[in-house]
């Protein structure tokens, strides 16, 4: 079962220190009761929500680039679709993905 982000932390008695825990990514030892290493996403965390706001919007935009120009192809013939047509539409639609992805995790 996986913990929900969003729950606080059990407070601890005082007296009575939490274990430290690993970073996963940069393997570096952090206090127990840390929601997000510093080091990796910034001193209010923000760093890590964008660039994981990137990678999902580059996701969403190769899967819509590639639906949208599975359709086109289809409309068109593939004899008329051109690789130029083609890379341009994923492109437009990988940075449009990044751009959503990067205003929905700035505005929370």
């Amino acid at each position: 079962m996986r913990p929900d982000a969003n729950v606080a932390p059990a407070p601890t008695p005082p007296g009575e220190a939490l274990e430290p825990i690993v970073c996963g990514s940069c393997q570096r030892t952090l206090p127990g009761d840390s929601r997000y290493c510093p080091h990796c996403c910034g001193l209010d965390g923000r760093r890590g929500a964008t660039e994981a706001g990137i990678f999902l919007g580059a996701v969403l935009g190769v899967l819509a680039g590639g639906l949208i120009t599975a359709v086109w192809s289809s409309v068109v013939g593939t004899e008329q679709t051109r690789w130029s047509h083609v890379l341009a539409t994923l492109a437009t639609c990988v940075i449009v993905g990044v751009v959503i992805g990067v205003v929905r995790t700035r505005k929370r």
